[in-house]
């Protein structure tokens, strides 16, 4: 019998020791992928291609996953799914001080970014700009506060101008920083400045970042500056230079691009230039929704100008088909994404479990063959037993994780933004009926259904808002509890202003002087924000 059982432990100590070579080896390639993961993105990635990653451990397999996302955004290939990601952010989310911890942070960030999840793309960018900061890493550091900049644009756009006037400042002082990178920080804070009303501020910016791209020679980089240049010219109702820098911007651009052909044609408009308008639009050939939807809509007012009343109402169901199509299918998407996230963590669950069973047999199996063989076999029997509990114990709880995970996103995510976009949608559809009628009016009213509809949407959703809200502060009227719903809901400033029928720079007082009612005055917070958390 113990004739019979040496070959086999010569057989697992070699085996160990060729896991313990592969390891290495996958250690090294992992290495060598991340230090030319800037310079040589798809380089990288066929190198990683080559790697088992399901013979890494959890700190390689960690490792992995982040240079493997990095690669791919060094390549030019958005990360839309976070199966991969998702390993590296929970090894490195709880390890603050390991050094790839801000580049983690950042590309979780932007990964929330791109799916519009931006309350959390708000959190991980803000963890990724201290970390990066607190550890030197400059470029990570402006990378971070850049997208920040960007993702709270449109709800608290005089904190993006300071945060992207942060990034553009420390884009400055890297020592190798490139013209690239400096231009697009300017046309950043320029953008943010655009939405918080800052017209001078934004056409300065405008102007520093045209006078690099002039020296650059790059028509490409040149084009985006003529569009962010246009965009100021059309805030200023200055229509004729719009034009101008609109069609500058689209004739510079290397190759046909539908987002400047577009702000083009909406020059176009704006000008009166109706039959150039129409001209362009016809050359632009999509199946993008958001692109069709915007296509269709130029057209709408268009016809207006053009008094083709029936026209206009053809363009428009035409528009409102495609913005459907497009909430439709992110409402799709995100589904689909969290289906395979359950998928995908319950799979990687079994095939870690397996390999941790196969790593312990062969070390434990070495150790205690010098001994005793029989202490060997019960051990490893007793262990098989006990790992079957466990895996399966783990299963359920992994289950029911991700069942309260999807209850979660499905009570806040989609409900929350469906009606929010269902409220815009009655706004832009009373819009357009005023313009069909030639009602001159500017508000959009919303009828005592409407907000009943709302009240009880927000009181399911959020808690029972409005009855917290009305038990904090008795002394609210029904139209101040009214405000407050919507201002839960994030609507927009335009929007609110639309609703109330007053300017958006109104809007902005009353969100100010709101903050007395709510006993908030004085304090160093808004109302948004104040209302969001409460």
């Amino acid at each position: 019998m113990m004739k019979n059982k040496f070959p086999f432990f010569i057989q697992l100590f070699l085996l160990l020791i060729l896991l313990t070579g592969c390891g290495d080896r996958h250690s090294k390639a992992i290495d060598t992928a991340y230090a030319i993961v800037n310079d040589y993105p798809e380089s990288a990635l066929a190198k990683l291609n080559h790697i088992n990653k399901h013979r890494l451990a959890t700190k390689e397999l960690a490792r992995y996953a982040l240079v493997y996302t990095i690669a791919q955004d060094k390549s030019g290939l958005d990360v839309d799914n976070d199966s991969l990601l998702r390993d590296a952010y929970t090894y490195y989310n709880i390890r603050p001080d390991d050094s790839l911890y801000a580049k983690c942070e950042y590309y979780m960030g932007k990964y929330y970014m791109l799916n519009d999840s931006t309350e959390r793309a708000s959190v991980c960018l803000q963890k990724a700009a201290d970390a990066a900061e607190k550890q030197g890493d400059k470029y990570t550091l402006c990378l971070a506060l850049e997208k920040l900049s960007k993702v709270i644009r449109q709800t608290n756009p005089l904190k993006a101008v300071e945060v992207a006037s942060l990034a553009e400042k420390k884009y400055a002082s890297l020592p190798n920083a490139s013209l690239y990178n400096i231009i697009y920080s300017k046309l950043n804070v320029c953008e943010a400045l655009l939405l918080a009303d800052s017209l001078q501020g934004a056409g300065k910016k405008s102007e520093e970042a045209f006078a690099i791209a002039i020296k650059l020679k790059d028509s490409n980089v040149l084009s985006d500056v003529y569009q962010d240049m246009s965009a100021i010219e059309r805030q200023r109702q200055d229509y004729r230079k719009a034009l101008y820098f609109s069609n500058a911007s689209f004739e510079s651009c290397s190759s046909f691009d539908i987002s400047k052909a577009l702000n083009l044609a909406t020059a176009y408009l704006d000008a009166d230039s109706l039959s150039s308008c129409n001209t362009l639009l016809n050359t632009i050939h999509t199946d993008n929704a958001e692109y069709k939807y915007i296509i269709f809509n130029v057209r709408h007012l268009a016809s207006i100008k053009e008094h083709d009343y029936n026209g206009a109402r053809n363009n428009a169901d035409s528009a409102y088909y495609y913005l459907e199509q497009k909430y439709g299918k992110q409402l799709s998407s995100k589904q689909v994404y969290y289906n395979s996230l359950v998928k995908s963590k319950y799979e990687r669950g079994i095939v870690k479990g397996e390999t941790r069973l196969l790593s312990w047999l062969i070390v434990v199996t070495i150790i205690i063959a010098i001994t005793i063989i029989a202490l060997i076999l019960y051990s490893y029997k007793q262990y098989k037993a006990k790992a079957r509990i466990k895996q399966q114990a783990g299963k359920e709880k992994l289950l029911q994780e991700e069942k309260i995970h999807n209850e979660e996103m499905h009570h806040k995510e989609i409900q929350l933004s469906t009606m929010r976009n269902f409220i815009l949608k009655r706004i832009d559809t009373a819009q357009k009926i005023q313009e069909l009628r030639g009602n001159k009016t500017n508000n959009v009213l919303l009828t005592e259904e409407d907000w009943e509809e709302i009240r009880l949407f927000v009181d399911s959703v959020e808690g029972n808002f409005v009855t917290r809200l009305q038990n904090n502060f008795p002394d609210l009227s029904e139209d101040d509890i009214r405000f407050m719903m919507l201002v839960r809901l994030k609507m927009p400033t335009k929007a609110l202003a639309l609703i109330y029928g007053i300017s958006e720079k109104s809007i902005k007082q009353k969100l100010f002087v709101y903050k007395t009612k709510v006993g908030i005055n004085g304090e160093k917070i808004s109302l948004r924000t104040f209302i969001e958390a409460f």
